[in-house]
């Protein structure tokens, strides 16, 4: 019998473990990981998995304003590392501005849309956005979507519609020659785009970043738009999900030059907050501001907080990096280091916490568990009061896999719910309506790795590794070799084996799900002693697609994807 003394230690040890790690930031001074520059003016930024292998691989946007180059991919080794020069580039080289990632025609596989800043002649030339489908594995060599020509730095991926797909924003204009333009929405039919938006703000302005987020808590998706000279705006949508053209809000400051921005649950009452980084080169304070609305959306306001200044602001993202339960402000900017502010209960506290060693120009800040070292598993139950509403958010900030949904009691088909990569929010394509119940089963990481990318050509991107590792990880050329668990062959005709290794004696459950969350195979394999293992699976039966394999082994839970051609 354990005595009441020896279960007041164990919490005692438990909460002092709990406290240090939230007190502590896990990213080193300097990158453990930097690219070869190449002369790679590196802009835009996704963390995703193209080829369906079960690791997240990085996509690069390379030209900004400065010189026409590719876009590129660096596919994830297989253990969260990567290779130093990119394994694939795009047939076509533009002004590459920011880009997104996501599933836009629905198929199992991760496309890639990215901004044209300015034209082939530069900036008397209007540029595009433009989209490279995910053809089993690898992008498209060339974009089969352009759009008109306009000038455009970032996009973002998000339902506009609530109609269950990924529709695409992009921002409009080009400040530095005071070229003001509409925000615009193309939206998604069938997997593929119109030439032209259908949907343009009724206001002209020089956006440089946009993004989706439910700022009014109503249940859709509101789309958010950053602005040098001009003001910062929100687009509301309403109760049936229809965005108004006309805004809702606009910052309230006299002047304004921002670059980025990033919309997420502050502090510990989880109340809406964009936060956006200042940049001075054409005028402003160089700050990043914090916009708080917690009590709805006025028709204008000023920031809530601001950093200390610190001059040309760009990348800016917020995560929870010292798992206290609050989101944390990382920023960058133009021949500056990477800062970190680490929340509190109502926004941010007034000191750097983290200044990285590196002095770059930082363009983009993404975040996600690359070596897949801190993956676990959750179940968030939504049961729906009110109105009808098409947007959940996860508990959990950074999300790396939906693994299942149930819709009242009932597996969900993939195709009617989209979803962003690394983002928490899932939107339906049925409303959900007062009395339904989703369940759904995820899988989230406290452990993100933080990736940048830098336009200055002699210099690489950059990869921090959350709790950074003594020795570098080597990719696998054995598969008997795996840490914990690889699959041979994938993709694969149907027939194919699980390698693990077990550090000591374990109980082993494998579980394999389609895409849509239903069961098609489960094994128990009881108690196995430690060493490597194999076991053989056949998925012929089942038919082409997707399906997620989840290994549990003690505490151990690891999760890969299976590709059946």
């Amino acid at each position: 019998m354990k005595s009441k003394y020896f279960n007041f230690a164990t919490c005692f040890i438990l909460i002092l473990q709990l406290t240090g790690r939230a007190q502590s930031i896990p990213y080193p001074p300097s990158p453990d990981w930097e690219s070869t520059p190449s002369g790679h003016i590196a802009t835009g930024l996704g963390l995703a998995d193209i080829n369906n292998d079960g690791w997240k691989d990085l996509v690069v946007a390379n030209g900004n304003d400065i010189q026409r180059q590719h876009l590129v991919v660096y596919y994830n080794n297989g253990v969260g590392t990567f290779p130093l020069t990119p394994d694939w580039q795009s047939d076509d080289i533009d002004y590459h501005g920011h880009l997104a990632v996501g599933d836009i025609n629905l198929d199992g596989w991760i496309d890639v849309a990215v901004s044209v800043y300015i034209g082939e002649s530069g900036f008397n030339d209007p540029g595009k956005v433009k989209v490279y489908y995910n053809q089993g594995g690898e992008l498209e060599g060339t974009p089969s979507f352009e759009s008109y020509e306009y000038y455009t730095f970032s996009c973002a991926l998000g339902d506009a519609d609530g109609d269950g797909d990924l529709d695409l924003a992009t921002t409009g204009g080009e400040p530095y020659g005071s070229l003001y333009d509409q925000g615009k929405i193309f939206i998604n039919r069938n997997g593929t785009f119109s030439e032209y938006p259908e949907w343009t703000t009724s206001l002209d302005f020089g956006s440089l970043d946009v993004d989706f987020g439910d700022v009014d808590q109503n249940g859709f998706l509101d789309v958010i738009f950053s602005s040098e000279e001009t003001p910062n705006y929100i687009y509301l949508a309403d109760e049936n999900g229809n965005i108004s053209t006309n805004p809702a809000w606009q910052s309230g400051e006299a002047s304004n030059f921002i670059n980025s921005l990033e919309f997420g649950f502050m502090g510990s009452e989880k109340y809406p907050g964009i936060v956006m980084t200042g940049n001075n080169q054409l005028g402003g304070d160089g700050k990043v501001r914090l916009y708080d609305f917690a009590s709805g959306v006025p028709s204008s306001s000023t920031a809530s907080w601001t950093s200390p200044p610190f001059g040309y602001g760009s990348g800016v993202i917020l995560s929870d990096v010292n798992v206290d339960g609050l989101l944390d402000l990382i920023y960058g900017g133009w021949w500056l280091p990477v800062n970190i502010i680490l929340g509190n209960n109502t926004g941010f506290e007034t000191s750097i916490s983290y200044t990285s060693s590196t002095s770059s120009v930082v363009e983009a800040i993404q975040i996600a568990d690359l070596d897949r070292d801190g993956i676990e598993i959750k179940t968030d139950t939504f049961n729906i009061e009110g109105s009808d509403i098409s947007v959940l958010y996860l508990e959990k900030q950074l999300v790396e896999n939906i693994l299942s949904i149930q819709f009242n009691g009932k597996a969900l088909s993939r195709s009617f719910y989209t979803l962003v990569p690394n983002k928490n929010w899932l939107s339906f394509k049925d409303n959900l309506k007062q009395g339904d119940e989703v369940i759904i089963e995820y899988e989230f990481s406290n452990d993100g790795d933080m990736v940048i990318t830098n336009w200055d050509s002699s210099k690489g991107n950059y990869i921090f590794y959350n709790s950074p590792q003594t020795s570098v990880k080597e990719p696998l050329n054995n598969p008997t070799e795996a840490p914990v668990m690889v699959i041979v062959p994938n993709p694969t005709s149907g027939k194919f084996s699980v390698n693990y290794r077990l550090n000591q004696r374990e109980f082993v459950e494998i579980r394999i799900s389609d895409i849509n969350g239903k069961h098609v195979y489960r094994t128990f394999l009881d108690w196995q002693i430690a060493g490597l293992h194999l076991v053989e699976f056949d998925l012929s039966d089942q038919g082409r697609g997707v399906y997620n394999l989840i290994l549990k082994a003690g505490k151990i839970i690891e999760t890969r994807k299976v590709v059946v051609k």
